[in-house]
């Protein structure tokens, strides 16, 4: 089988365990080429206070020419963290360079917890909706799922209806799957999946707090399996199987939280010949 090639559309951090640094060697892992689109360069994520950023919108539209005039057609767009609702359009511009059938999954990063992320606007919330209905695979948590569809976050486990009726609005504006992570029940996770009409639901055990960059590696393993033809409800288990086992890892080994997971010692699990 040829070597697939992954576009990922996400901020570059170089501390903190997040979003392309994080996305690029699981794809690599699980024998695909990751080529990065970076929408802006970080010291470290935002969780740190002392960051630095440099966005980098006004040099999208001319990086993504050069892929063009080049002929690059690639097999996945991955995107993640939009900063502004420019960068969600230029995300939109990336379809452009997929090919025939290829695999368009969009995590959208909005919120957590029942808010919205301080950076996050009406506009940018907007932007996002319009880009979730190209997705083949879309990967809100229940925050995202809730401000997609403008409905009021549940004060307690969401009801099947509820999930099904959000899921259903999404795929009747065009998103082809979802699959809402991070939902949390009595010391268990859940991953409920929406797939060609039907819902399916993983779980597996509650291991520690939510993390900086779980949720990209989460989306990654997804992708990465995605492209190996694996079905969606393998790549949600593989997925949630390997955040479980690399939270672990993080706690044995007491990494700050604002550090992320602790996930590079794991990835030969993840490797063509340990599936």
């Amino acid at each position: 089988m040829a070597q697939k090639q992954a576009a990922i559309f996400n901020d570059l951090s170089g501390f903190g365990r997040c979003s392309i640094s994080v996305i690029l060697p699981i794809l690599s892992a699980m024998g695909h080429q990751g080529v990065a689109i970076p929408t802006a360069v970080l010291s470290m994520h935002t969780e740190f206070p002392n960051y630095h950023m440099t966005d980098l919108s006004d040099q999208l539209p001319a990086y993504l020419e050069s892929y063009r005039k080049e002929g690059l057609r690639f097999d996945a767009l991955c995107t993640g963290f939009l900063s502004n609702p420019t960068q969600a359009q230029i995300a939109r511009s990336c379809l452009q360079l997929l090919k025939e059938d290829a695999l368009v999954l969009i995590d959208p990063v909005l919120g957590d917890g029942g808010r919205p992320y301080p950076t996050i606007t009406k506009e940018i919330i907007a932007q996002m909706r319009s880009l979730a209905s190209e997705a083949g695979v879309l990967l809100p948590n229940l925050t995202e799922l809730c401000l997609l569809c403008g409905r009021p976050y549940p004060d307690a486990f969401p009801s099947r209806d509820f999930l099904l009726s959000c899921c259903e609005e999404l795929c009747a504006a065009g998103t082809s799957n979802v699959v809402v992570s991070g939902l949390e029940l009595d010391g268990r996770c859940c991953s409920f999946i929406y797939a060609d009409g039907k819902a399916d639901e993983v779980w597996n055990e509650k291991v520690g707090d939510g993390r900086p960059g779980s949720g990209d590696v989460f989306a990654a393993v997804i992708a990465g399996s995605l492209l190996r033809h694996e079905t969606l409800h393998q790549s949600v288990e593989r997925a949630a199987r390997f955040v479980e086992t690399a939270m672990r890892q993080t706690l044995q080994e007491q990494i700050p939280h604002a550090w992320g997971l602790c996930f590079e010692g794991l990835l030969s699990e993840l490797m063509p010949a340990a599936r």
